[in-house]
């Protein structure tokens, strides 16, 4: 795809950001000697006396929200399998099977049952992907396809792109297709269609360069009746299935875990909206219990220009039943999940990137933020709770398995004998006691699945933990603030639940019930107030657990404590600088909170849209806009430490700590310094990350007793206007990097106002 100079120009920064990696021996283009009157001196204790940070500290959230999945797959059209589902007719918006496709030139469309190309492979229970087109076509008859809405086709001059389909002809005839705005053809191929089932396959490079009013037209050359079935038209412009001009944003951020497919996506409001992790890799119902799933060989005719041959296949796109995504505009606009990128796709992502994968399945309870208090979902075969523990067993099983177990054999099958890296599993989302029996997440579902001896033995087999959800708000926290009194909140509802479940003698620790799962959407002066919330957490002891800050974000039109009652669109400097200073906290108890994960990651540029408000990165068909909160992520993530140095620090007399910002219409005193140091023992590098949430400059003397530096550092800048965001037009917050020279015992930085701040200090 066609990747506009913000893309390159990330590239650029990238690369500075990792100057590190250069040692002592860089060239410098600036020094820092020892500030003589510093407003603040920062004393930094040896790395023998730092607690460890969580290796896994920093990653990203990748939901499908805001037709993320229909802009990071590789295969541009909609519906290509022609499924309709009864769930989206029900929220008053008709999908019928040939939804996305428009029939011209005295062709006639409409679906079928009968005669699948899957054959009776899928017709067992609930599974309905035996739907495909049927056309009645004269002489020159077409059918076209624009792609996704919000992401509509585009082609690159050079670009391979590779067209398959299911065809089924009564008459022999040639199919051509071409990408066309209607007056200019970008690319053409042409493919001799004959008798029965067969999956026909060719590549093109488009001959020019368009991203706007262009489809997918597909012309057949004689009269006849044809069944047609999973379309395709993907770019060769893409990673494991992921176009580039996403995939690359990603890989540069450098996240060391990536959770998925939600979030909310995750629970769903019904049956017809729960993620299906199965269904997402073609699996089939063969029985009425919760372990009779699997996923069938698919064996076709396929023919690629070069003679035809039979293949077999395993949950190929073709094979995987459509579920309703959650997310809507306006409360009406519900759109399929048809499962291009399902758990095998996520899987292979996350392995490509370097990142571990951390699934988070359904606990059988339905969304309760969004359809309070929640309800009991059917399961896959009607049993309730006990399908979602064994579809989660599974899914363990299908990413760590060897080849000799079930799940780990269809792993193997479609493609990846080795198992994948994934250490944590999520169980239920944002969900809590609902107030009636079927509701209550923790004692009705999330316990059921800790007291379930099958899930448990996989759980332990294969080195799993669990991670337990929570309610969705920064007051349901232990240590939030209790605005009224600046009190903290001395529990959090999951650690009520934990502490409930000890008590009935079920668990020694708090920690044996599983890594909390917090949540929070709030204003810039919320987070800035709650740096150090995780500093007073137990560290020994029964009372001890573990924090994953699943999902977070700073949204400016957010009032204290959490109030939605206005949605901001933009991610100004802002929202990034606060959240920057939350995650010194992060990482400075990298001992508690083991890992974190901004959210969303993606959203369309075209605000109208977006199902959420603030998102790291907002896509066009083409381009992609960084936003200052990517800067962030990318900058922390990339200069991790393995160890937390303790820091002590002083100010001048006449230095103010405090400054003032308001929010509700509150005014509020947050601290000006946020700061967290490390050490990165791989490469010995002290790394110190510095916020500074004042209007004024702030000279800072970082004193390195007992840490012998090796005379260069790496200083990287993020600073702007509080109120700048950065656009297609315009990347304005960006980082800066500097290598400084002739570094000592003391080294001097002047912080800039509204900064986040970076010096690593070289000890090799």
């Amino acid at each position: 795809m066609k990747q506009g100079k913000i893309v390159f120009a990330a590239v650029a920064v990238c690369t500075a950001l990792v100057c590190g990696a250069c040692g002592g021996g860089a060239k410098y283009d600036r020094e820092a000697p020892a500030l003589s009157s510093p407003d603040a001196t920062l004393t930094l204790s040896p790395p023998a006396e730092g607690t460890a940070i969580s290796g896994d500290l920093f990653g990203v959230f990748l939901e499908d929200i805001n037709y993320a999945s229909q802009a990071l797959d590789d295969n541009m059209v909609e519906n290509g399998s022609f499924q309709s589902d009864a769930g989206l007719s029900l929220q008053n918006k008709s999908f019928s099977a040939t939804y996305g496709w428009t029939a011209g030139g005295g062709a006639k469309l409409s679906s079928v049952t009968a005669d699948s190309p899957l054959g009776d492979l899928y017709s067992y229970g609930t599974n309905t992907v035996a739907e495909h087109a049927l056309v009645e076509t004269e002489a020159g008859g077409t059918l076209s396809n624009s792609g996704y809405v919000p992401v509509p086709m585009a082609v690159e001059k050079g670009t391979g792109y590779k067209f398959s389909a299911f065809l089924k002809t009564s008459a022999d005839l040639t199919l051509t297709a071409e990408i066309t705005d209607g007056e200019t053809v970008y690319a053409s191929l042409s493919i001799p269609v004959s008798g029965g089932w067969k999956k026909y396959e060719r590549t093109v490079q488009a001959s020019g360069t368009a991203d706007e009013g262009l489809s997918l037209k597909l012309t057949f050359s004689a009269a006849a009746t044809v069944q047609l079935d999973g379309v395709s038209f993907e770019t060769s412009d893409s990673t494991v299935g992921i176009k580039n001009y996403l995939y690359e944003a990603v890989k540069e951020l450098s996240p060391a875990f990536v959770r998925f497919p939600g979030g909310c996506v995750t629970e769903g409001e019904n049956i017809s909206q729960t993620y299906d992790w199965k269904n997402s890799v073609g699996a089939v119902q063969t029985g009425r219990n919760a372990g009779d799933d699997g996923v069938p060989a698919f064996t076709y005719t396929f023919d690629d220009g070069n003679g035809e041959r039979e293949v077999t296949t395993y949950g190929e796109a073709i094979t995987r039943t459509p579920n309703v995504n959650l997310w809507q505009n306006n409360g009406s606009e519900y759109y399929p999940m048809d499962y291009g990128i399902g758990f095998y796709e996520y899987f292979t992502l996350c392995e490509s990137l370097g990142a571990k994968a951390l699934p988070v399945v359904s606990c059988g309870l339905s969304c309760q933020g969004q359809a309070f208090p929640g309800a009991p979902l059917a399961g896959r075969h009607n049993k309730g709770v006990e399908d979602y523990i064994r579809d989660a067993a599974d899914l363990i099983e299908f990413a760590k398995g060897d080849e000799n177990t079930t799940w780990g054999k269809i792993r193997a099958d479609m493609g990846h004998p080795k198992p994948f890296e994934m250490d944590y599993l999520g169980v239920g989302n944002e969900q809590w006691d609902g107030g009636t029996a079927s509701s209550d997440y923790f004692t009705g579902y999330y316990e059921k699945f800790l007291e379930n001896e099958y899930f448990t033995e996989k759980c332990e087999e294969y080195g799993i933990t669990l991670i337990v959800g929570n309610h969705q708000q920064l007051v349901h926290c232990e240590g939030s603030i209790d605005f009224t009194s600046d009190t903290p909140r001395t529990t959090g509802i999951a650690k009520d639940a934990a502490l409930a479940y000890r008590t009935k003698g079920k668990i020694e620790s708090l920690g044996d019930y599983g890594v909390q799962d917090h949540h929070y959407y709030n204003s810039p002066v919320d987070f800035l107030l709650h740096t150090h919330m995780y500093d007073g957490y137990t560290r020994e002891g029964a009372d001890r657990y573990e924090v994953f800050v699943g999902e977070y974000s700073a949204n400016n039109a957010y009032a204290e404590a959490g109030n939605f009652a206005s949605l901001y669109k933009i991610n100004g400097w802002l929202s990034a600088l606060s959240e920057a200073a939350m995650m010194t906290g992060f990482e400075r108890n990298g001992d508690i909170v083991k890992l974190a994960a901004y959210a969303p990651m993606f959203a369309p540029v075209r605000e109208n849209y977006r199902h959420w408000a603030v998102d790291m990165m907002l896509f066009t068909n083409t381009q992609l806009v960084r936003t200052a909160n990517y800067y962030v992520q990318q900058l922390f993530m990339q200069n991790a430490g393995t160890k937390v140095l303790p820091v002590s620090a002083e100010y001048a007399e006449d230095f103010e700590p405090a400054c003032e910002y308001a929010a509700g219409g509150v005014k509020r005193n947050v601290e000006k310094l946020s700061y967290v140091a490390s050490v990165d023992e791989e490469t010995g590098d002290v790394i110190v990350k510095v916020v500074n949430a004042g209007e004024d400059t702030v000279g800072i003397n970082f004193k390195t007793e007992g840490i012998k530096a090796a005379g260069t550092a790496d200083l990287i800048e993020l600073y702007e206007e509080l109120d700048a965001v950065n656009t297609l037009g315009d990347e304005i917050v960006a980082p800066r990097t500097h290598v400084l020279g002739k570094i000592g015992s003391t080294v001097g930085c002047r912080v800039r106002a509204h900064s986040v701040t970076v010096l690593r200090i070289h000890t090799k």
